[in-house]
């Protein structure tokens, strides 16, 4: 058995005894975490005394994080995610995050009657939930889960083990910090620096294993809830029939647009009078040599 497994024992039990000193500790249960602490001592102890440097994989010392990833379709989105809210609290869980939303699909508008029309939009129902429970209830909140899913898209179930990171952590704090001996050449203001940064990187060790705990006894459930794309029907007022202008408006529209019709007709044509001077022209000049041919060809012929 190495020496190091010796430590384990007298510094974890110095560690719960600890544990309810700062104010944070008190924040999370001091009395929790001693629990914790000489629990996780206990087997460590027994698994020196069989040869062994760490509890074994079934040991409920372990530090297991469980977490579970669920992607369901339901009959009823709201109703699904009431339900597991409530089964949550039920549970002496709680509900870290829960979101409702409609994701919009086509949307298409049917005449009904002259003055309204049908507004069709079809959607689907989505619901984002974030769940902690008792990590011995998880298995009770998925089953849960399954009774009131219609289909089952994707599961995924997790079991991370924590323990030796939550040991790891552990032993270094249980390290005194060594003080830094200021000497003639060394910078005082690297020595504090230095020093600030050992007892900063230990308060940081010291969270993430109350981070582990509070993991391993409340474990994670992420549950995304969807049902089958519906349908929802509006009668809207035809834009159309309600923007349109009456008879008389209309009849006085369409004269001044005839009106302005013709105007730009004549301008078009007036715009063009090079092109017929210019054709003109063409058509004079042509008679005239047309003319001189005729009057050419009988000479000819009497000589």
């Amino acid at each position: 058995m190495r020496p190091y497994c010796y430590l384990v024992v007298p510094a974890m039990t110095f560690y719960a005894c600890s544990a309810g000193n700062s104010s944070y500790e008190a924040t999370l249960d001091s009395t929790t975490v001693a629990s914790e602490s000489n629990s996780y001592t206990k087997a460590v102890e027994t698994a020196a005394q069989a040869g062994e440097e760490v509890p074994a994989l079934n040991s409920p010392a372990r530090k297991h994080v469980r977490t579970a990833d669920v992607n369901v379709r339901v009959a009823n989105v709201f109703s699904a995610a009431t339900t597991l809210e409530h089964v949550t609290k039920g549970m002496d869980g709680y509900v870290v995050e829960s979101t409702l939303s409609n994701e919009l699909g086509a949307a298409q508008d049917i005449p009904y009657k002259g003055d309204s029309m049908k507004h069709v939009q079809l959607y689907t129902a989505i619901a984002n939930l974030t769940l902690k429970v008792p990590a011995a209830q998880l298995d009770s909140l998925v089953s849960t889960l399954n009774n009131v899913a219609v289909f089952v898209s994707t599961r995924t179930l997790k079991d991370d083990d924590k323990t030796l990171e939550y040991l790891k952590n552990f032993m270094k704090n249980e390290e005194p910090l060594t003080p830094v001996a200021v000497t003639k050449k060394s910078d005082p203001l690297q020595t504090a620096t230095y020093q600030d940064e050992k007892k900063d990187e230990k308060v940081e060790r010291k969270i993430a294993n109350f981070a582990i705990l509070d993991d391993a006894n409340y474990a994670t459930l992420k549950v995304q809830l969807s049902q089958s794309e519906q349908a929802d029907v509006q009668i809207v007022v035809n834009p159309e029939s309600v923007t349109r202008a009456r008879f008389g408006t209309e009849l006085l529209t369409a004269l001044s647009t005839g009106t302005t019709a013709l105007r730009n007709v004549v301008l078009f044509f007036l715009q063009l009078w090079p092109f017929v001077l210019l054709a003109i022209a063409g058509v004079i000049g042509y008679r005239k040599l047309a003319s001189k041919k005729v009057v050419v060809a009988p000479s000819k012929t009497e000589n």
